[in-house]
């Protein structure tokens, strides 16, 4: 009996323990590293909303302009609707969003 639990042991111990990886100028990894992008500046609110009235006196819709322009739905609404009667304070919001959207925060 003592032999088998010998034997197990031996055996457990050959599965716990593992070779060395051989290195070798192969075996490096297939990733390349990836230069992050330069990081633009913060467009400035007044400069967005101009483009905005271009936008929406072409046609196009606010969640169309939203998505071109890269600005929240709800700072594209305020500046198209001129609506003062939502609680956002739009060019807050707007600078907020940018900072995120370029990864500055």
């Amino acid at each position: 009996m003592s032999i088998n639990l010998f034997v197990l042991s031996l055996v457990m111990k050959s599965r716990t323990k593992s070779m060395p990886v051989r290195k070798s100028e192969f075996s490096g990894t297939s990733l390349k590293k990836v230069e992050e992008p330069k990081a633009e500046k913060p467009r400035k609110f007044a400069d967005v909303v101009k483009e905005i009235q271009k936008l929406r006196n072409k046609g196009k819709t606010v969640p169309e302009i939203a998505s071109e322009l890269k600005v929240s739905y709800v700072v594209a609404n305020q500046v198209v609707l001129r609506s003062y009667k939502m609680t956002v304070r739009s060019e807050e919001v707007f600078d907020r969003q940018e900072k995120m959207r370029l990864g500055l925060v």
